[in-house]
């Protein structure tokens, strides 16, 4: 292995193992995203109906801090497998497209809501509305995961194959 190559190797792997955090922050600031639209979604529906005293009287001042950190958690756990699928598929491919990765979570969105309500104690069906609202959430959630690991990340490294046939690699 010649010295150009073992360089772009070690860049490789600086800017792989840059790109491994980056995801990993961008996911949980994404869940986070999702849980507070969904939260916010659903508060203002609640308060449509009732009155914001009223569902703050059922629910509690709390409920508007709580709600948000323990769907945060539900989301980034009912959305991994997913989640995980996608960002494979999409690194794999070198995706980079914003509209992919908005789509992406508003079809992940409902997907976690469908895997929350096989989970779900209380024997409820999920009403629709509840999935649309997934499917909103998902898609700001894919928005500030894109936004976060995609659009503010370097480039690539050059491929290796490339530089080994002296091909430029701007």
């Amino acid at each position: 292995m010649s010295s150009r190559e073992s360089v772009l190797d070690r860049d490789r792997a600086a800017v792989a193992g840059g790109r491994l955090g980056r995801i990993i922050v961008a996911y949980v600031l994404a869940a986070f995203a999702g849980a507070l639209a969904r939260t916010f979604g659903l508060i203002a529906q609640e308060t449509a109906v009732r009155g914001f005293a009223a569902m703050i009287e059922t629910n509690g001042l709390s409920a508007l801090v709580a709600v948000p950190l323990f769907s945060g958690l539900v989301v980034f756990l009912a959305a991994a497998p997913f989640v995980t699928a996608f960002l494979v598929f999409a690194e794999a491919g070198g995706a980079r497209a914003r509209a992919l990765y908005v789509a992406a979570g508003a079809v992940i969105g409902p997907l976690a809501q469908a895997l929350i309500g096989v989970f779900d104690a209380s024997g409820r069906p999920t009403n629709l509305a509840l999935y649309g609202l997934a499917a909103v959430a998902g898609a700001i959630a894919g928005w500030v995961y894109w936004t976060v690991a995609v659009r503010a990340a370097p480039p690539a490294p050059p491929r290796l194959e490339a530089a080994r046939r002296g091909e430029p690699h701007f």
